[in-house]
């Protein structure tokens, strides 16, 4: 598994991981390129034709689709209820290191 904040501290070696594991070969001279495109600013500029469902007009601004590249974000959604809801689901559908591993621990 990924997680975003892997990908935000080591981009290059989070996007290798994943070639590797997809079985995609990398184009050594192409990777500086591909690293790039990928990077939160780089998607955010292309917005228009990046973000899901943007065919549709889901988003009244694409690049909100890219709001800010930061983590936990949603956090600010949920009340203290929601918040231990949320933990008590997460505790029972989840193992203990699935749950530690999520939350970065």
């Amino acid at each position: 598994m990924f997680r975003y904040e892997d990908m935000k501290a080591d981009l290059d070696a989070s996007m290798l991981r994943l070639a590797d594991v997809l079985g995609v070969p990398v184009d050594e001279a192409k990777w500086p390129t591909l690293v790039e495109a990928a990077t939160f600013d780089r998607m955010r500029a292309r917005a228009s034709d990046l973000a899901p469902q943007v065919t549709n007009g889901f988003w009244q601004d694409d690049a909100r689709f890219f709001n800010v590249g930061g983590s936990g974000q949603w956090r600010a959604f949920f009340d203290d209820a929601a918040q231990e809801r949320y933990e008590k689901r997460l505790n029972d559908v989840a193992s203990p290191e699935l749950v530690a591993w999520l939350n970065g621990d």
